[in-house]
C-alpha cells in the first residue's frame, strides 16, 4: 500500500521549477504558463504549481498503478470542472499553514491544473513552496515597526514554527502583520502568471466551489475591468472581503501592474495606517486603475454552512465561495461535492438540506444558534451592551415578551406564538429571536445555570417554511449578470 501511496503522489520538477503530474517526460508548457525567470533573479523561489497529465508516456519503468488509465485525473477528481481560465491564490500565515494547508492540498486543490500559495514566510509543505509575500515590502517599513514582530519572530526560529509560537498569543499582531500582503501578492502573481483570464483570491480557510464558480465566471467578461467580491466597507473605502474571496480580471491586473515596478510598495507606508490588506488592494485598485468592487453577496460568502443565515432572499441563490472553515468542515464540503458529482450550481438551499437539516432539533443546551434580530432586555438593568440596545424592542411589547427576558421557558413561549419567530436564545438575561434559519455552534458549559447558552428551533415553523421556499426556479439569478 505504501508503494503505491508513493508512485501516486511522485512529482517530477520541470525545467522552469513547476512541479509536474506524471513520470518521465515533461510536456511543452502553453504560453500562458511559462514561468518568469527574471523573479528567480532576484531570489524569488519558483512556483508552486501542478500540471494536469496530458501527454505523458507511460514506462516501463513506472508502471500506473492497478485499475486507473495512464490519463486519469487525480482519485476524487473524475467529474472536476476545467479550472485552466482561473488562477487560484490562496493567502496563509506560517502559524496555521500546517493546520489548514494539508486538507486544501488533499481536497479541491489536487483537482486543480496550477495554484500559488502565499504566506509571511517562505515554507515548505509536503513538497509544495509557500511564498514569502513579504519579502519586498519597504525596508524603512519593516524596521522599528512593530507590526513585523512576527515577521522576525519567525524568521528566528530555531526549529518548527509551532514550538517556537506555542508561548506567542497571536492576537492582533498577526492582523496587523497580514495587511502588508495582499498587494505585494497579486503584484507577484501578475509577474508570474500575466495571462489567465481570472485570478481568484482566498484565505486558507476557504472553500471554493468551482463548478458553481466557473459557470458563474462564464458568463462574464473576462476582458473588462472586473473587481468581484463581498463588500465589505470601512469608512468610505468600499472593498470585497478577503475571507470571502475576490475576483480580479485579466485587463484590471495588467491595469494595475502590467510595465509597472515595485507597485505595492508604493503602499508599504500607507498600509501602516489602515486597518487590512484587502481594503488596501482595493484602495491601490481605485486609485491607479479607476477600478470599484462590485458586490457578489451572498454568491461569494463570508460564513460556513453551519453559520449561513438560511433566509427567503438567500435561499435559493447560488454559492461559491465560504470561509472560516476547519480542515473537517473543508473535507465534509469536498465530499459533498464529490457525492453530487461536482454538479452546478450549488445553491444555499442545498447547504441547508445536507448539513443543517439532518441536525435540526426543538433545543440545545450549551450553544449559540446566533439568533439576534430582535433582543427583549430587562431594562433596569444597564449592563447591556449597544448591539443588544440598538436591536432591542422597547415599545408595544406583548404580555409575554415583556416575561421573555426571564427564563429560557419565558423565551421559549414568546417565540411560540410570534408567527416570524423560527427560532430562540437565552444568555444571562437576554432572549433573542432569529426571522431566519441559522445552526451556530457550540459554548462551554457554565457552572451556573444562569449562565448557560440555551438555544430552540421553532421546528413546527421552519418545516412549513423550507416546504414553501424550497422550489427554486431552473433560472439562477447570478450576481451582475
Amino acid at each position: 500500500m505504501a508503494l503505491v501511496i508513493t508512485v501516486e503522489r511522485l512529482v517530477l520538477s520541470c525545467t522552469d521549477g513547476i512541479y509536474c503530474r506524471g513520470q518521465h517526460q515533461v510536456t511543452k508548457r502553453p504560453e500562458a504558463f511559462k514561468h518568469d525567470h527574471s523573479q528567480q533573479a532576484d531570489g524569488q523561489s519558483a512556483l508552486l504549481s501542478i500540471e494536469a497529465p496530458s501527454d505523458i508516456l507511460s514506462t516501463a519503468s513506472a508502471p500506473e498503478p492497478a485499475g486507473r488509465s495512464k490519463h486519469a485525473p487525480e482519485p476524487g477528481c473524475a467529474q472536476f470542472p476545467d479550472t485552466s481560465k482561473v488562477l487560484l491564490v490562496m493567502k496563509t500565515k506560517a502559524s496555521e499553514a500546517f493546520s489548514k494547508l494539508p486538507t486544501q492540498l488533499i481536497t479541491n486543490l489536487k483537482c486543480l491544473p496550477e495554484f500559488l500559495i502565499f504566506g509571511d514566510i517562505e515554507q515548505e509543505i509536503g513538497g509544495y513552496t509557500v511564498h514569502d509575500s513579504l519579502d519586498r515590502v519597504l525596508d524603512s517599513v519593516k524596521t522599528d515597526n512593530r507590526d513585523f514582530d512576527d515577521y522576525f519572530r519567525q524568521r528566528q526560529c530555531a526549529t518548527h514554527q509551532k514550538s517556537c509560537s506555542q508561548n506567542v498569543k497571536f492576537t492582533q499582531d498577526g492582523w496587523d502583520l497580514d495587511k502588508y500582503k495582499s498587494i505585494h501578492i497579486a503584484e507577484k502573481t501578475f509577474n508570474m502568471r500575466p495571462n489567465y483570464d481570472w485570478y481568484l483570491f482566498v484565505d486558507a480557510g476557504a472553500y471554493v466551489v468551482w463548478p458553481t464558480m466557473l459557470r458563474w465566471l462564464e458568463k462574464m467578461d473576462h476582458t473588462g475591468p472586473m473587481y468581484i467580491g463581498n463588500k465589505a466597507s470601512v469608512g468610505d473605502t468600499h472593498f470585497g472581503d478577503g475571507g470571502s474571496g475576490y475576483v480580479v480580471s485579466n485587463i484590471a491586473m495588467r491595469d494595475l501592474f502590467e510595465g509597472k515596478h515595485n507597485v505595492a510598495n508604493r503602499w508599504d507606508e500607507a498600509t501602516k495606517s489602515h486597518c487590512c490588506g484587502d481594503l488596501m488592494f482595493a484602495k491601490a485598485l481605485k486609485e491607479t486603475a479607476g477600478i470599484s468592487v462590485n458586490d457578489t453577496w451572498p454568491t461569494m460568502n463570508g460564513e460556513k454552512p453551519f453559520t449561513i443565515s438560511y433566509s427567503s432572499t438567500q435561499w435559493c441563490q447560488p454559492i461559491a465561495t465560504m470561509n472560516h472553515l476547519g480542515s473537517e468542515e473543508l473535507s465534509a464540503l469536498y465530499a459533498f461535492e464529490r457525492g453530487r458529482n461536482f454538479a452546478s450550481p450549488m445553491r444555499i438551499r442545498d447547504l441547508y438540506h445536507h448539513f443543517v437539516a439532518p441536525q435540526l432539533v426543538p433545543f440545545r443546551p450549551d450553544w449559540d444558534n446566533m439568533s439576534d434580530d430582535v433582543f427583549y432586555l430587562n431594562m433596569s438593568d444597564n449592563t447591556y451592551d449597544h448591539s443588544q440596545l440598538r436591536k432591542a424592542k422597547l415599545e408595544g411589547l406583548s404580555p409575554l415578551e415583556k416575561m421573555a427576558h426571564l427564563s429560557f421557558d419565558s423565551c421559549l413561549r414568546a417565540c411560540q406564538v410570534d408567527p416570524a419567530c423560527l427560532q430562540y436564545r437565552y444568555h444571562d438575561g437576554v432572549c433573542g429571536f432569529s426571522w431566519t434559519i441559522k445552526h451556530g455552534y457550540p459554548k462551554p458549559k457554565a457552572s451556573q445555570i444562569s449562565d448557560r447558552w440555551m438555544s430552540g428551533w421553532d421546528v413546527d415553523k421552519i418545516q412549513p417554511w423550507v416546504q414553501e421556499h424550497d422550489d427554486c426556479a431552473d433560472e439562477i439569478k447570478w450576481p451582475l449578470v
